[in-house]
C-alpha cells in the first residue's frame, strides 16, 4: 500500500519526536514516515531527517503552526496519510486505520471532550486518501483563519455548510482516546492511540521520558 504515518512539529515540541517515532515504529510495522518541519532548530531537523523517508519543510507560521496540518496531508506524497499528532502516543497496532478514509472522505473520531451537547471532530488524528474536497478546502481556510486552532476551523466550516459533515467517515473513539477522557474516570483497554492533549498531556510525556 502506499501509505505514510505524517507529523508536523516546530521547536517548541521536537523533543517528544523520538517519543513519536518510537511509539510508531513499534506498531506500524515497516512504517513509511512524513515529518514536517514547521520551524525546527538544526538540531530537531537532523533528527527528522534521520527518521523521516519524506521530509517538507515549511516557513514559520505568524500565529500557529498546526494550521498547516491539512496543507501537509494534502502535499505528503502518498496516497494514503494518516496524520498523528506529536503527542499522540500509538499503543496497538493501528494499520487498519487506512481502511476508512475514501476518495471523497476524510476519516476522523469525535471529540468527546467537548460534551456530547455539540458535536465536533478531534483532528488529531487525521486520515486521508488523494485529495477530497474537505481537505482542500480546510487546507485554504486554515492558512486564512484567525481561529484559535485548525479543529476550530473545520468547526467553522461545518456549522457554515452541513454538506462537509457528509465528507467524514466516522473512526472508533479506540483510535484517538483524549487524555480529558482519563481524566473524567473514561478508558478502555482497547484503545490504539492516546493523545496527550493540552500542557498537562506534555508534561506527562515528558516526566515518562525522564524516568
Amino acid at each position: 500500500m502506499n501509505f505514510s504515518w505524517v507529523v508536523g512539529v516546530d521547536y517548541n515540541l521536537e523533543d517528544l519526536l523520538p517519543w513519536w517515532y518510537e511509539n510508531i515504529k513499534k506498531w506500524a510495522p515497516e512504517p513509511h514516515i512524513t515529518i514536517c518541519d514547521f520551524g525546527m532548530t538544526a538540531w530537531g531537523k537532523t533528527i527528522a531527517k534521520d527518521y523521516a523517508d519524506t521530509f517538507l519543510e515549511y516557513t514559520i507560521h505568524e500565529r500557529f503552526a498546526w494550521f498547516y496540518k491539512p496543507r501537509a496531508l494534502l502535499e505528503t506524497p502518498y496516497e494514503y496519510r494518516c496524520w498523528v499528532d506529536i503527542d499522540c502516543e500509538v499503543m496497538a497496532p493501528i494499520d487498519d486505520i487506512f481502511d476508512y478514509p475514501t476518495d471523497d472522505k476524510m476519516a476522523l473520531t469525535r471529540d468527546v471532550g467537548r460534551g456530547l451537547d455539540e458535536w465536533w471532530w478531534a483532528t488529531g488524528v487525521n486520515v486521508a486518501k488523494g485529495s477530497p474536497k474537505i481537505l482542500r478546502d480546510w487546507s485554504y481556510v486554515c492558512e486564512h483563519s484567525t481561529l484559535r486552532g485548525d479543529q476550530e476551523v473545520l468547526r467553522a466550516m461545518i456549522q457554515q455548510d452541513s454538506s462537509y459533515n457528509d465528507m467524514i467517515v466516522l473512526m472508533p473513539i479506540e483510535y484517538q482516546w483524549l487524555r480529558l477522557q482519563l481524566a473524567t474516570g473514561q478508558d478502555s483497554p482497547n484503545k490504539k492511540i492516546m493523545h496527550w492533549t493540552g500542557p498537562s498531556g506534555k508534561k506527562h510525556i515528558r516526566e515518562k521520558l525522564m524516568k
